[in-house]
């Protein structure tokens, strides 16, 4: 982030405000999945590892995978991935624009 904000590291161009979104969305997506993620396998290996009712902690993980709490993990990480291809398929179509010719 400093490095898109900091003055020194641009040639005369403001700053990209969308580039500072898409790189802000892109940190909090995987914040996001991080955290979630953490707190599956804490309760999964801390807290649910003597009940009868679970066999285990894959056990446990694979039925809190329907839930919502095993939901969002999994959207975030596809939202994430979503945004990465995105912003490298549209450096591509822009290095592409600058050279017709070749």
């Amino acid at each position: 982030m400093v490095a898109l904000l900091n003055p020194a590291h641009r040639r005369e161009e403001g700053i990209k405000w969308w580039l500072v979104l898409y790189t802000m969305a892109m940190f909090s997506f995987v914040t996001v999945y991080n955290a979630m993620n953490l707190h599956i396998l804490s309760n999964s290996l801390i807290d649910n590892r003597g009940l009868a009712y679970y066999d285990g902690p894959l056990v446990y993980q694979e039925e809190i995978r329907t839930t919502v709490l095993g939901i969002i993990p999994s959207v975030m990480f596809n939202l994430n991935n979503w945004l990465a291809d995105g912003l490298l398929v549209s450096s591509l179509f822009d290095a592409m624009l600058t050279r017709p010719g070749v």
